[in-house]
């Protein structure tokens, strides 16, 4: 019987589901305590529902437990896992609208761009309170991390706490399970070797499953004729985007396209959007407040099981293949055995050669010793590397800014972002941030 305790902060999320089916299907986690915690009490009885429908279809005897209180959850928690954050739709379309007044226009604005460098800010006062109580509740605990911006949130975690944080994000393992369905594959058969930035991550190799040598050739041919690189599908993330950088860069970046463009702004101008069948995420962003209302949020329906405009890949997301990992890191840590895992977001230590020593990296690792050590990958290519590396220097100084309450070097990330092409336009975006955020940017001494 373990005597663990594994706490989620925001456990109305849609993640706590995959948290639950990882939890018993491994004996370490046998009468564990999982505790569920989440400020919004309607949200938290839903997800509370679907958690224990979970354990008694496989007569599971861990304990869950329910609080609205963080200091309850994180009391003696041995791990915790996080993925909050406050008024989410709302404040993401404020991101987006606001560098829109300024000529900044982005497809995707949750982790990069001038949307994304505030999103980053914001989140980082949210972790500050965690972590901060986690010093004082469960100082040796490991914080396990599924909130966006990841990078950005990483480096705050390992700079500026004494936490044990590590970043998780389905993107490399989730991904390239639907791109082998997309190939006419089963999820898993493609075994992928990446190495970059979270949601920015870059093909060194790829194997088939059971066979010693490359695949990446024959992958970049399927990648050329297959119809999904090349052609709008409904409900299906597009990769067009992905095979313009491929043939521009000759390296394949990891993902879709709507996370790899908040990074690279020279794809479309704005004024040709409709005619290639983009558009901005403020829709979604609006149809997910309205849903709010009425309690039919995205993450109350994937709580629930409910298919709401469902993708055609994957095919089945039960499948094995696609659950998230930090049960699994847990376990190895917890057991001692050496386990290894295609991606996760840790400090680089020469994992990437050419990329700083001590930047977040989203890299291959293993989980041996009582830590999580980076796989040895070697360069990336040099268009690519200077790509992270530019992000990389936003990530730090947003991560100090928040940490020093230092504004002007916050207004300097923005100067320096690509999506920015002047300090004037800069200043009037990072002024209205201020004005709108004041709130909750508690880390700046801001005049009345």
């Amino acid at each position: 019987m373990s005597d663990l305790k594994i706490s989620m902060i925001g456990a109305g999320s849609g993640f706590v589901v995959s948290i639950a089916r990882e939890l018993v299907v491994s004996p370490v986690f046998e009468g564990c305590t999982f505790v569920m915690m989440d400020i919004n009490p309607e949200r938290l009885k839903i997800a509370e529902r679907a958690v224990k429908k979970i354990l008694e279809q496989h007569r599971s005897n861990i304990c869950v437990k329910t609080t609205t209180q963080q200091s309850k959850a994180l009391d003696g928690a041995d791990y915790v896992i996080t993925s909050c954050e406050i008024n989410r739709w709302a404040l993401w379309l404020k991101d987006l609208k606001i560098a829109e007044r300024y000529g900044v226009y982005q497809v995707q604005s949750e982790n990069g761009g001038p949307a994304g460098q505030v999103h980053a800010l914001r989140n980082m006062g949210v972790f500050k309170k965690i972590t901060d109580a986690m010093e004082k509740y469960c100082p040796e605990a490991w914080l396990m991390n599924f909130t966006n911006p990841m990078s950005f949130l990483c480096t705050y975690l390992n700079k500026y706490t004494k936490i044990k944080a590590l970043g998780f994000c389905h993107q490399v393992h989730g991904s390239f399970g639907v791109i082998a369905e997309q190939l006419g594959m089963e999820p898993g058969e493609l075994e992928v070797v990446t190495g970059g930035i979270n949601h920015f991550n870059w093909l060194f190799d790829i194997r088939k499953r059971g066979t010693g040598k490359s695949y990446l050739k024959e992958f970049f041919g399927k990648v050329k004729q297959s119809p999904y690189w090349h052609k709008k599908f409904a409900v299906v993330p597009r990769q067009e985007f992905t095979f313009e950088i491929l043939n521009t860069f000759g390296a394949y970046p990891v993902g879709y396209d709507d996370h790899i463009v908040e990074y690279l702004p020279f794809f479309h101008e704005h004024k040709d959007w409709k005619k290639f069948g983009y558009e901005s995420c403020e829709n979604r962003m609006k149809r997910m407040l309205a849903d709010a209302k009425t309690g039919y949020t995205l993450e109350a329906m994937t709580i629930q099981g409910k298919d709401i405009n469902r993708p055609p890949f994957p095919r089945d997301d039960n499948h094995p293949y696609y659950a998230e990992k930090p049960c699994q890191v847990i376990e190895a840590l917890e057991t001692n055995t050496p386990t290894y895992f295609d991606a996760i977001n840790i400090s680089n230590h020469g994992s990437i050669s050419n990329l700083p020593a001590d930047a977040v990296v989203d890299v291959p690792a293993l989980a041996i010793g009582g830590k999580v050590r980076g796989i040895h990958l070697g360069e990336l290519p040099m268009a690519a590397m200077e790509l992270c590396r530019r992000q990389i220097t936003l990530h730090e100084m947003i991560a100090k800014s928040a940490s020093e309450g230092d504004a002007n070097l916050f207004l300097q990330a923005l100067c320096l972002d690509p999506y920015v092409r002047s300090i004037t336009q800069a200043r009037a975006i990072w002024k209205d941030y201020l004005k709108e955020y004041r709130d909750y940017l508690p880390m700046f001494k801001l005049n009345n």
